[in-house]
């Protein structure tokens, strides 16, 4: 059996060397904000919140992160997602994933977990009110 591998060191202050889930637990801060912001940023969907940041981001866009993340209002971020993913949500109003999909990517939204995101609330509403 081979020995574990030794622990992945992570620079104090550097986001580069942390994952989106550990900024995620770090920070605050609400995974899909983290997802969007690197969507946004051209970073390929679907994107793995396991991945370290500074394999997806420049560092420049690593240090915008961490300004972000010690600036920004994290209730209110948390407040502009669902409490449900786009699956789940579908789930709830019976509508058809598929339709659902097509929906989001008719609309541009990066879905950066494809079906698993979660939405902004105000994109929630739509599909509701359009699909629903």
């Amino acid at each position: 059996r081979p020995p574990p591998p030794p622990p992945r060191m992570r620079e104090e202050g550097y986001l580069g060397d942390s994952t989106l889930l550990e900024i995620s637990t770090d920070y605050g801060v609400p995974i899909p904000y983290l997802a969007d912001v690197l969507a946004g940023w051209g970073v390929p969907v679907p994107i793995d919140p396991r991945a370290r940041l500074g394999d997806m981001v420049t560092g420049e866009q690593a240090f915008a992160v961490l300004e972000a993340v010690h600036t920004l209002d994290v209730s209110g971020l948390h407040a502009r997602y669902s409490e449900e993913c786009m699956a789940d949500v579908c789930d709830i109003y019976d509508i058809d994933m598929r339709d659902a999909f097509e929906f989001a990517v008719d609309r541009g939204w990066s879905l950066p977990f494809g079906v698993r995101t979660f939405l902004r609330v105000e994109q929630e509403d739509e599909l509701i009110e359009v699909l629903g």
